[in-house]
């Protein structure tokens, strides 16, 4: 129309869209796979070194305790058998009355008492048992032991050196060598089983754990293909036993045994030696004997004083 002002036309603009729009992260996943057969083979190839260290140091504590040990005693009774006896004899007589000693100074030293006439009836209870048997068993029905204390000692012992893992290595080696799991009993599971119960009564987890991985390579249940984490433990199970017997060859180093049997050479020089050796130690033992003999003497002869002097204040006094 005339006389109007034509205004400009506004441009549309687009709608916000995505980008304007709060961007969510999308998760993404991976797998990952993971190859342990180059671990399996190294492992496998440290298994086999360990092993072949523990091999040689058992080869040489076997020969010492099953070859040198006999062989050195037989020779020595074969080559000094007065000297053997001697010493033998002084060993028995000092090791009997340090026995009584002790046992009568333990007993001085609970209840307060004499030593000479704890001594003295010491001497009338070996002289006369029967006249102590009532009262011992008098003494025995009388007294309460509770059951916990019914356990000698020799059985608390062994258990004391038991551990958590030895006993469950213990419990595998036994479902599997027992005669009731089935198999063949051939003579070298016969000498593992007794084996199983000298380590276990000895409590020795590094002995057990020797045998549990002997036993396994032998019956291919560890290869080269087992688990990495029980390839590891078997590594460590022989290092431990390794550590365990080459302390026992470093004991056997120092003494004349050791490898008896390879040193015929050596002959002459241990003859002196081991002369030398037996007379100390019955010089040792014979003053041992005497020291305790003077103490035997000392509470005998108080105790004969003593009697000497009773019976003397009982004489009948003179009547005038």
């Amino acid at each position: 129309m005339p006389g109007q002002v034509a205004t400009p036309r506004r441009k549309r603009t687009a709608a916000p869209k995505a980008a304007a729009r709060k961007l969510v992260p999308v998760q993404e996943r991976a797998l990952l796979i993971i190859d342990h057969r180059r671990l399996q083979s190294a492992a496998w190839a440290e298994f086999h070194t360990a092993r072949k260290r523990l091999e040689k140091a058992t080869r040489d504590l076997h020969r010492h305790e099953e070859i040198d040990c006999p062989a050195h005693e037989s020779w020595l009774h074969r080559t000094f058998p007065l000297l053997v006896t001697q010493l033998r004899e002084f060993q028995e007589e000092a090791t009997a009355k340090a026995r009584k000693i002790k046992m009568v100074e333990a007993m001085a030293y609970t209840s307060g008492r004499s030593l000479k006439r704890l001594w003295r009836e010491q001497k009338e209870r070996e002289l006369n048992p029967a006249a102590f048997a009532r009262e011992a068993e008098f003494e025995e029905n009388e007294r309460e032991v509770p059951p916990e204390a019914e356990q000698t000692a020799a059985e608390l012992e062994p258990k004391a050196g038991r551990s958590l893992v030895a006993r469950d290595i213990f419990r595998r080696l036994v479902q599997r060598l027992h005669p009731d799991r089935g198999g063949e009993w051939t003579p070298a599971r016969q000498r593992l089983w007794h084996e199983v119960q000298q380590a276990w009564a000895a409590g020795d987890t590094d002995w057990l754990s020797r045998l549990e991985v002997d036993w396994e390579t032998a019956n291919e249940v560890l290869g080269p293909t087992s688990p990495l984490s029980r390839l590891n433990r078997a590594i460590e199970e022989l290092h431990a036993a390794r550590r365990d017997t080459e302390r026992k060859l470093r004991e056997y180093r120092s003494s004349p045994q050791w490898r008896f049997t390879v040193s015929e050479h050596k002959r002459p020089i241990l003859d002196r030696r081991t002369e030398i050796n037996l007379k100390s130690e019955i010089e040792y033992l014979r003053r041992e004997v005497r020291y305790l003999n003077t103490v035997i003497a000392a509470w005998e002869e108080d105790w004969t004083r003593a009697d000497s002097r009773a019976h003397a204040g009982r004489r009948r006094r003179p009547r005038y």
